[in-house]
């Protein structure tokens, strides 16, 4: 049988965002699809052969049940959305794609992602996997932490991996004088955190991610060559902050087109400029 008649026979049969439709356990369901397709006009398509019909419906209704070799084929055809929605169709469509350590999940999501999302041809970072890479890159539709959904209000901060509204943001990150003053945080121990500049004005003082200000310390605590490891995170996020800056541009050219992020940049010189009147 082909892949072509496959899909068709599976596609007509599933349901997005849930399970697939078992001719085992809903065998009425079979019956309204077979004389949907007999009581409708004549297809351009030929109609399939009684053998076709009784070889392989039964077995080929039961659509969570592919062989994994021919569904790794079918994700080849797939944009990554419709990748996320096959995730949640039942445990073992999960397990195949979910996995973040597998090297066959791993090509298929970086397959689609090539074919079918312009712009992102970039590998994600060392540690990060596809499946997480698409999603904060294009996918990820509201902010992680709250359901705001307006495009202007939410940003990209690479430094954190967070797609957020400034209010979330706010609540998650601290300023640069708060540690220094209130908490008297080591400043030599600045320079080995992400930062992000929040506003467009290098004087105002940059944010850092709570959580890793508390993990940093831990850390230089536990340390017993302090020095030498201050240096080498320091040179670490040299580095890091150089790669940041790089895919956060890239995150804008993906996910917005032109008049977006011409829109974007207008509203960011507005709040520039109400900012620092005086």
């Amino acid at each position: 049988m082909s892949i072509s008649l496959f899909l068709y026979v599976n596609i007509c049969c599933f349901e997005p965002f849930g399970s697939a439709v078992r001719r085992s356990k809903n065998p009425s369901r079979y019956h309204q699809y077979q004389k949907l397709r007999s009581n409708s006009s004549p297809s351009l398509s030929p109609p399939l052969s009684p053998s076709i019909n009784q070889q392989f419906l039964p077995d080929i209704m039961t659509f969570a049940t592919i062989p994994f070799e021919i569904l790794i084929e079918i994700c080849d055809y797939l944009h990554p959305s419709d990748l996320y929605n096959l995730t949640m169709v039942c445990k073992r469509y999960r397990s195949l794609l979910w996995d973040k350590t597998s090297t066959t999940t791993q090509l298929i999501w970086k397959s689609s992602r090539k074919n079918f999302i312009n712009n992102l041809n970039v590998d994600p970072p060392g540690k990060m996997c596809e499946q997480e890479f698409i999603w904060l890159m294009l996918l990820l539709n509201k902010c992680m932490f709250c359901n705001q959904t307006d495009k202007f209000e939410l940003t990209m901060h690479w430094e954190f991996k967070m797609y957020c509204c400034f209010k979330c943001l706010n609540e998650r990150t601290i300023c640069k004088l708060t540690l220094l003053q209130k908490y008297n945080f080591p400043e030599e121990l600045l320079a080995c955190l992400p930062q992000l500049q929040k506003n467009p004005n290098p004087r105002d003082p940059p944010l850092y991610l709570i959580r890793d200000v508390e993990n940093l310390f831990k850390q230089y605590n536990y340390e017993k060559d302090k020095k030498n490891w201050v240096k080498e995170r320091q040179d670490q996020i040299i580095k890091l902050n150089i790669e940041n800056e790089q895919y956060n541009t890239l995150h804008d050219q993906v996910r917005y087109d032109h008049t977006e992020r011409l829109e974007r940049l207008l509203r960011k010189l507005h709040d520039f400029y109400s900012n620092n009147r005086t």
